[in-house]
């Protein structure tokens, strides 16, 4: 983390100021990794429990993996935070669905970096994308912090973290109308000029697929899906654990 803080400082202060604000941006970075660890375990716990009680959420099969960012930057670069996040994403996703993760997931950093309120900034969502013959929710954590400290302005305005789970969906348990409240935003992000009546009839078509006991006698699908010619996709691996947030702790 010195290092971190040393490159973003640069030598252009004074020795007694550097060390000032040395301090600030290594206690503002540890805080971003201590949100970055909490929001892991957040989804993690969140995600061993969706679809029951009161998490109505798409329940999983199985949680594969997860990615996680912490960064520190100036308002002249804020504009490469949504280019580091889709980077990180790149190899989590398959095929054609990076065009559309990278859509979805530029939304969720827009909004947190468009919001005015307060210096402290939040958001969680989560979505749906269809990978071969599975469906894959990834699950999105960010939270941002502006600096308020004058003299870290010109070096440092924004500390963020960015956590990304990818699990595989038990759509077995999901009803239709939760499958197309949810995905429905994938499918906007996959095509642009879709109206609503297209939408509900993809949505509708790629659930009977998965769910062809409920398909209702007067249905009938547009959608074919060649699953035997989709490759197996192996998504990169994160963190299957989260012990790597505790490999740098040091007990007294």
């Amino acid at each position: 983390m010195a290092a971190i803080t040393k490159a973003l400082l640069g030598q252009d202060l004074s020795p007694e100021l550097r060390d000032e604000c040395s301090a600030h941006l290594d206690t503002l970075m540890a805080l971003g990794q201590s949100k970055t660890q909490y929001y892991a375990e957040k989804i993690n716990t969140d995600l061993l429990g969706a679809g029951l009680g009161t998490n109505r959420t798409f329940p999983i099969s199985s949680i594969q993996s997860f990615i996680y960012q912490t960064k520190a930057f100036t308002s002249d670069n804020a504009k490469n935070i949504t280019d580091v996040v889709n980077n990180s994403v790149s190899d989590f996703v398959a095929g054609d669905n990076k065009s559309a993760v990278a859509t979805i997931v530029s939304g969720f950093v827009n909004i947190l970096f468009g919001s005015t309120e307060g210096s402290e900034s939040e958001v969680r969502r989560y979505c749906a994308i269809l990978e071969g013959a599975s469906m894959v929710r990834l699950d999105f954590a960010g939270w941002s912090r502006t600096v308020t400290s004058t003299s870290l302005k010109s070096k440092c305005d924004k500390v963020s973290s960015f956590v990304l789970y990818r699990s595989i969906v038990d759509m077995s348990k999901v009803t239709l109308n939760d499958f197309i409240q949810v995905y429905q935003v994938t499918v906007k992000a996959e095509n642009k000029d879709i109206d609503t009546a297209g939408m509900l009839k993809k949505c509708q078509d790629l659930y009977y697929v998965f769910n062809p006991k409920s398909t209702p006698l007067n249905h009938v699908s547009d959608l074919s899906l060649d699953l035997d010619s989709h490759e197996q996709f192996q998504p990169s691996v994160g963190h299957n654990s989260l012990d790597v947030f505790n490999s740098k702790i040091t007990s007294l």
